[in-house]
């Protein structure tokens, strides 16, 4: 069998997370390559060599990252292959996790800069964990609502530090959500309003006071 030649990304691997495991991933123009050793990790292999072992041949690849030493890395036509033929019970899970989640991701996103890929798969993924969090609070507390519920998210994300901790806020029944453009709007044109004349007078004199604020502050610094 021909051995193929080394690969080279001029981007590291896209950090995709399993499992509280690390699955790093390059997506390149010819396919997704996955590095060896997460997989080996994810099966539970001793190391890198053993999964190769399990294929029954050397499979896989050299890939040279746009910095540090070059990785082994598995086709999506290799991990199936160790996927259908380990007889490691993590294999089926990862195989529904590659099919529903993580290839549809990869492909949507092949014409997409990398950074925005993660970027855009970070989010989803706390997005997900966010509402599961609220949905779990919710239930455990003994909430009457809890099915009729709705949540606001809210995702940071930094790509130098990685993933600060966000936070989801569980939201009224009857609560709206805009932005404060969208807001004035509602106020100013005519029709009907779900809000009391007290509340809008109370919205109307805390907007004073902070406008008074600032023009005072404006003020002296002239």
């Amino acid at each position: 069998m021909k051995k193929a030649p080394p690969l080279s990304s001029t981007s590291p691997p896209i950090q995709f997370r399993f499992n509280k495991k690390t699955l790093g991933v390059f997506p390149l123009a010819q396919g997704p390559r996955f590095v060896a050793a997460d997989i080996a990790k994810l099966l539970k292999y001793r190391d890198e060599t053993a999964l190769q072992t399990a294929l029954g041949k050397k499979a896989g690849c050299l890939l040279t990252p746009a910095s540090g030493p070059a990785l082994l890395t598995l086709s999506e036509t290799e991990l199936r292959d160790v996927l259908r033929t380990c007889g490691k019970p993590q294999a089926q899970q990862l195989q529904g996790w590659l099919d529903d989640t993580l290839l549809p991701i990869l492909r949507k996103g092949t014409h997409a800069d990398q950074d925005k890929l993660q970027l855009a798969y970070a989010l989803a993924g706390e997005a997900a964990r966010q509402v599961g969090q609220a949905v779990w609070e919710s239930v455990l507390a003994g909430e009457a609502d809890w099915q009729q519920s709705r949540w606001l998210i809210s995702l940071h994300y930094q790509m130098e530090q990685g993933q600060r901790r966000p936070s989801g806020k569980t939201m009224a029944l009857q609560a709206e959500v805009s932005t404060l453009t969208a807001l004035a709007d509602g106020v100013a044109q005519a029709g009907p309003l779900p809000v009391s004349t007290r509340e809008l007078v109370k919205l109307a004199a805390a907007c004073h006071l902070r406008l008074a604020e600032r023009m005072q502050k404006q003020a002296l610094r002239a």
